[in-house]
């Protein structure tokens, strides 16, 4: 069996020189669950927590909203001038088929 690092603390390196490596590993374990501020040999040590997320900002009023539409539905136009101008250009169209 190979002999255990220098770094070991010395109740890990006597459970493993007397063969028993299951009891070795469960002292370790014991071991470094009772130093919370020291990280494992070769280990980098744990990232800090991260920040807590903000609360979502309400979503912005839409200038398009009207009551009475259903999502995605877009108001009809109030402009009387763009219904008088269709009004004209099919007149128009209608003169000069029929005048041929």
């Amino acid at each position: 069996m190979a002999t255990p690092p220098e770094s070991l603390p010395p109740e890990v390196a006597a459970a493993f020189q007397r063969g028993e490596p299951v009891e070795a590993i469960k002292l370790l374990l014991k071991l470094r669950a009772g130093a919370p501020g020291r990280p494992a040999p070769g280990r980098k040590p744990a990232a800090p927590a991260a920040p807590k997320p903000r609360k979502a900002a309400p979503p912005p009023k839409l200038g398009a909203f009207r009551e009475g539409l259903s999502p995605g539905e877009v108001p009809r136009s109030a402009s009387a001038v763009t219904g008088w101008a269709i009004v004209a250009l099919l007149a128009y169209l209608a003169y000069r088929l029929l005048a041929g």
